[in-house]
């Protein structure tokens, strides 16, 4: 059996299929899971080169793998517009990496607009990036030509991959907001309750429901129509999953009233239980609204009882809502606006078309690149030339100081695994052994989660592969001058060409972040005085703070220090005061009724250009005279929120301004 390269490659690189692994504990179940992916994958691809022949088997591989990774985001919300979107890409791609390969002139901006198109179109600055298997499967294509006869087979073969990833997107995303939304959900309830009774170190607890807040925020955001509107059951439990992190920020402050502390694990066990699997909520609020029955009776003047009672309040309020609504409404939008211009995709590509944006910058140099490497390969016809373009294309990455470490990784693990597998061909001359060593090597790469050492299996796959047919050592030397060669290119363009550091990344991460805490604060106001309905807007904002949370983290892994991490849990507990107060006022009958508290609401919007002390205690004041708990929870909100932004503009790391 002849092996190919690119198929091990692909499969093996630890960019696609095992990518999905990530830094999971291994466990019997894991090894079971990896072991029937690797299987699965492995026949999946031999029954897809039986159908579509030897030159589209590496179409098959990309296919499989792209399957796969897009499982991370929710294309069920539109299925027709994203298949559509699938086809036309791939396509696309098929006849690019046709034209490319009958003139290496013609090549240069074919190859160059191609690549631009798939990595700007598919890099995302606020969420993991999806251009890895439309890019690689360029690559492949581009390094694989065909003749005129053979183009009709390898655009039908392209036309898979695009069925094949909507029908595993039903089988694993659809209904994600109730499926795995609502355990999310109880296991944040769980650490409430585990929070209450605990009087150690609350600091694992926080993270957890930090954790399972975020990762339900990014199922709501990946499941918005038109990337805008939100569906009601998301809208719905948005809110409910807010309400439970503010829970847990009122948690962290003294509380002297410990029967109200009783009462919340009470309506905390009954949302869990309420929730479960499949949301049964026929007698959800039983308990709930006879505790606020009592709580009313009573004249509450602690500050920190009246917001957690705010907050049961509110999670009976959207409770009833969710119940009202129905399972066969969950996917129902209520858009009574359009999508306003700065959130339609068109203007968002836009706006990030400037020498300085990640997303540009990335698209610019990886295209350079790639055109580059392709054009040397075939000018000198170097029968592994493709190498040089993987390479370039492996160590180009949006970041400049993330792209070095990344070089280091690379050069280390082609020099390991090339003299790895120099040495076990050596001793082994069986070919049945070789292959075995082959597979092992593949199988392996799904249990280590490092650039560096999984890329060292990758080398034994890929040499491997290629040295079945002979000349190990020859083929090892080949492959590591046009790594260097690939290198050096990649090295030059992202030094020279568009650069951006993290300190530009940082910026431009910072700014959207301060754009929509004032954007926030601002349809407060905005929602006060008028009667529109700007819950759409709202809800992306909030859910765009914590792309933008993770997409520092993940940048600055290395950087960030707990100095760091405190100055953002204070800006998300300030995020998190301003949505609540949002809802207060959305559901309120404040509007143009309460001259103090559109006053205090007006001062808020404009927060950069007031005296907060003065203006904490002018609404101090409105809280002592204002009459019903439901005016005096929301002029404490207010409170809450202008503290919050105090306590960030006094600590050494002030508001972005």
């Amino acid at each position: 059996m002849k092996f190919r390269v690119e198929l091990f490659l692909v499969y093996l690189s630890g960019k696609g299929v095992v990518i999905l692994a990530g830094k999971t504990k291994i466990t019997k179940q894991f090894i079971i899971s990896q072991t029937v992916l690797y299987v699965f994958i492995m026949a999946f691809v031999i029954a897809f080169k039986s159908i579509f022949g030897d030159k589209n088997t590496l179409v098959g591989v990309m296919g499989i793998t792209a399957i796969l990774m897009l499982t991370q985001i929710n294309l069920t919300i539109s299925p027709g517009k994203n298949l559509l979107k699938l086809i036309i890409i791939n396509l696309g791609i098929g006849i690019f990496t046709y034209l490319a390969n009958l003139n290496i002139w013609l090549a240069i901006p074919i190859n160059f607009i191609g690549i631009f198109i798939i990595a700007y179109t598919f890099y995302y600055n606020l969420k993991s990036p999806v251009y890895l298997p439309f890019s690689l499967q360029y690559l492949f294509l581009l390094s694989t030509p065909i003749t005129a006869a053979e183009l009709p087979m390898r655009l039908l073969s392209l036309l898979v991959a695009p069925v094949g990833i909507m029908i595993v997107q039903f089988i694993i995303n659809k209904n994600k907001t109730t499926k795995v939304g609502n355990k999310l959900i109880g296991s944040i309830c769980d650490n409430l309750i585990k929070k209450i009774n605990s009087n150690e170190n609350k600091d694992d607890i926080n993270k957890s429901i930090k954790s399972n807040a975020n990762e339900f925020r990014k199922i709501v955001y990946d499941n918005r129509k038109d990337n805008f509107y939100v569906t009601e059951e998301g809208r719905i439990k948005l809110n409910i999953v807010i309400i439970l992190e503010k829970l847990s920020n009122l948690l962290d402050e003294k509380i002297n009233n410990k029967v109200i502390l009783n009462d919340l694990i009470i309506c905390l066990q009954e949302l869990k239980l309420s929730l479960g699997k499949e949301d049964n909520l026929k007698d959800i609020n039983n308990k709930i609204n006879n505790l606020i029955k009592k709580y009313k009776k009573e004249d509450i003047k602690d500050l920190v009882t009246l917001r957690i009672l705010n907050t049961i309040n509110m999670l009976s309020i959207s409770l009833e809502e969710l119940k009202s609504l129905g399972k066969e409404n969950y996917n129902t939008i209520k858009a009574s606006e359009d999508i306003p211009e700065k959130y339609k995709m068109v203007n968002i590509h836009k706006k990030e078309f400037y020498k300085k944006s990640v997303k540009f910058s990335y698209a610019i140099r990886v295209s350079l690149g790639i055109t580059i490497s392709a054009f040397i390969a075939d000018y000198f016809k170097f029968a592994e030339g493709r190498w040089i373009y993987f390479t370039t294309f492996a160590i180009i990455i949006p970041i400049y100081e993330l792209s070095k470490k990344k070089l280091k990784d690379r050069m280390f693990a082609t020099l390991v695994g090339g003299v790895i597998i120099v040495l076990l061909f050596t001793i082994f001359k069986n070919v049945l052994v070789r292959m075995l060593i082959i597979m092992a090597a593949g199988y392996l790469r799904a249990y280590t989660s490092t650039y560096r050492y999984g890329t060292i299996y990758t080398t034994i796959c890929a040499i491997g592969a290629v040295a079945m047919s002979g000349g190990a050592v020859v083929l090892t030397i080949n492959r590591i001058l046009f790594v260097i060669l690939g290198t050096i290119i990649a090295i030059i363009i992202n030094r020279f060409v568009l650069p951006v550091r993290m300190k530009d990344a940082n910026e431009e991460l910072l700014g959207t972040y301060r754009d929509v805490l004032y954007g926030m604060l601002n349809e407060v106001y905005e929602e006060a005085i008028n009667q529109n309905d700007n819950t759409h807007k709202m809800d992306t904002l909030l859910l765009v703070t914590t792309m933008i949370e993770e997409r520092l983290a993940v940048n600055n892994s290395d950087f960030i220090t707990e100095e760091d991490n405190g100055y953002f849990d204070k800006v998300r507990i300030l995020i998190i005061d301003i949505y609540q107060l949002y809802t207060l006022v959305k559901r309120s009958e404040i509007k143009q009724n309460n001259e103090y508290m559109i006053e205090d609401l007006k001062k808020l919007s404009n927060v950069s250009n007031i005296n907060i002390d003065n203006t904490i205690k002018d609404v101090e004041e409105h809280i002592n005279i204002a009459k019903g708990i439901d005016n005096k929870i929301i002029f404490a909100s207010i409170r809450g929120v202008l503290s919050g932004i105090k306590e960030l503009k006094d600590s050494n790391k002030a508001l972005p301004e």
